[in-house]
């Protein structure tokens, strides 16, 4: 006989998607999300659309999902401040317990969450990770660089801390200011969260192909801006993980 599945925590949970050129994606992306919450039994809930300064119509879509479902809310910016500025926005925006986040160009199964919910009463974060990348081999490249750069200077052990399919407690961003506006924001949270004594969990999740939109992660100009933050963060906590590491 097949065991009971794990029963989902009673939990209120704020999801969010920063998009960028996904004007073809983020109806999918919202449904999903939908789906995976009535499925879990969630009640309490909140969708943001954080809607980077698109140039195409990704805005528009985003303002005709929130007039179509009541539960989901649009923060636009009024130009592209860049992904770190978008997910810190998302963050910051969450009302909930709980926050998740995952990119709006969906490349990722929201059916994966329900794994991720289960966890909640034994870890305080659930990290994903992607069991393989949907990349070039220069991405792919770069990402596996950049995982033993912050593993050396920041011990951080995650095994891809740039996946964006993440839960957080709400609270963890009352606790610190977020500094990075790019895509350091992901370890300068793993960073913090150690800091501050947080557990965390990882699971492997699927990564599925670009169907629609463009990617951005890889310009010479973010990994350039990136390579400064690990610089700067250093600096200023590089003391502070190696007395957690002695």
């Amino acid at each position: 006989m097949r065991p009971p599945a794990p029963k989902c925590p009673d939990i209120s949970l704020s999801i969010f998607f920063p998009a960028y050129y996904d004007e073809a994606n983020i109806p999918k992306v919202v449904e999903g999300a939908l789906r995976v919450v009535d499925e879990l039994g969630i009640r309490d809930y909140e969708i943001i659309i954080v809607e980077d300064g698109s140039p195409d119509r990704t805005g528009e879509v985003a303002d005709e999902l929130a007039a179509r479902h009541e539960r989901v809310r649009v923060i636009h910016h009024e130009r592209n401040l860049g992904y770190g500025a978008a997910l810190r926005t998302g963050f910051l925006a969450a009302t909930k317990e709980y926050v998740f986040y995952t990119d709006g160009d969906n490349q990722f199964d929201l059916q994966e969450l329900k794994r991720f919910v289960v966890l909640l009463p034994y870890t305080d974060i659930v990290s994903g990770f992607r069991t393989v990348k949907q990349y070039s081999r220069y991405r792919r490249f770069t990402s596996f660089i950049y995982n033993m750069v912050l593993r050396f200077l920041f011990d951080i052990h995650d095994r891809d801390v740039d996946c964006a399919f993440k839960l957080y407690p709400t609270e963890l961003f009352r606790k610190f200011e977020i500094e990075s506006r790019d895509a350091f924001i992901d370890a300068e949270i793993a960073i913090q969260a150690r800091l501050l004594g947080y557990t965390a969990t990882e699971l492997g999740v699927r990564h599925l192909p670009r169907m629609d939109g463009i990617s951005t992660g890889a310009r010479p100009s973010v990994i350039a801006r990136t390579i400064a933050e690990i610089y700067r963060f250093h600096r200023k906590y590089g003391r502070r993980i190696r007395e957690l590491r002695s």
